[in-house]
């Protein structure tokens, strides 16, 4: 702690857990510091939609598919089969839920996109591995890649999976989160990141330059240092309220109902 406090000054009472950061931690403060109160300071409890479970059972397909699956078994066919033995193993009560079905047409055809757009017969060198490497004294980033490949040359390649159509706007923080984390722990050069989508089968990459690793911890360490000083939590409202898992105890519920309504998201 007293390295911590030389680095970042005073510990602020708001946030005893600020030292492990991860992406999702710094895109949340990021987006809405209101969330950010109710994830990491109070510590309430997420509540999923039915459209998150299907999408992390298409993650664990993915995963199992690559991991499991010898490269000459491995076709559009061979990802349903895992997906339908998944969703027949979710719960009763998820089954349950009105209009669930359509996350399972959804999920498969995200798959069978998946499989006429991506080499099938690849061979990732890693996929869904957990790191957690302290950056700075007392500050430990962690995280969980969807895959890791090899490239021609030794270098690393980061892929991330999305499970929605490719946006207008790409914002690249979480993959250069992510090659941070996957260059220290592998003690290796990553040199491209990419976000692959599911919906439409398209692929956004870019390549990382030397000072990249470097511009990319001290936007984290800038980050957490914010995060130590705050003192308020305003709500930031947006599309990204529909998805959100804390939007059922929001104190601005009303307000993001309304402007769904008045605004089409």
């Amino acid at each position: 702690m007293k390295a911590l406090a030389a680095l970042f000054g005073p510990i602020s009472p708001y946030n005893c857990a600020m030292p492990r950061v991860s992406a999702l931690k710094v895109r949340v403060f990021g987006t809405c510091r209101l969330r950010f109160r109710y994830q990491y300071v109070d510590k309430l409890r997420a509540r999923l939609r039915p459209a998150d479970t299907a999408g992390s059972l298409v993650h664990r397909v993915l995963c199992d598919f690559f991991s499991k699956v010898p490269p000459a078994e491995r076709n559009e066919e061979t990802l349903a089969v895992l997906f339908e033995e998944g969703w027949t193993a979710l719960s009763a009560g998820y089954h349950r839920i009105p209009g669930v079905e359509v996350h399972r047409s959804a999920s498969l055809h995200q798959l069978a996109n998946f499989a006429r757009c991506f080499d099938l017969g690849a061979e990732p060198l890693m996929v869904e591995p957990y790191f957690q490497e302290e950056i700075a004294p007392g500050v430990t980033l962690f995280g969980r890649l969807d895959r890791i490949d090899e490239e021609a040359d030794g270098t690393l390649h980061v892929i991330d999976y999305k499970g929605g159509a490719q946006p207008g706007e790409i914002d690249p923080q979480q993959l250069r989160i992510y090659a941070l984390l996957a260059g220290r722990a592998l003690k290796r050069e990553v040199s491209r990141v990419s976000f692959w989508y599911l919906d439409d089968g398209t692929s956004w990459t870019t390549d990382l330059g030397a000072r990249d690793g470097q511009r990319t911890l001290d936007d984290i360490l800038a980050t957490v240092r914010e995060m130590d000083g705050v003192t308020a939590f305003p709500p930031t409202i947006g599309r990204h309220c529909g998805g959100c898992p804390y939007l059922y105890t929001c104190e601005v519920r009303d307000e993001i109902a309304a402007r769904r309504e008045r605004e089409g998201w």
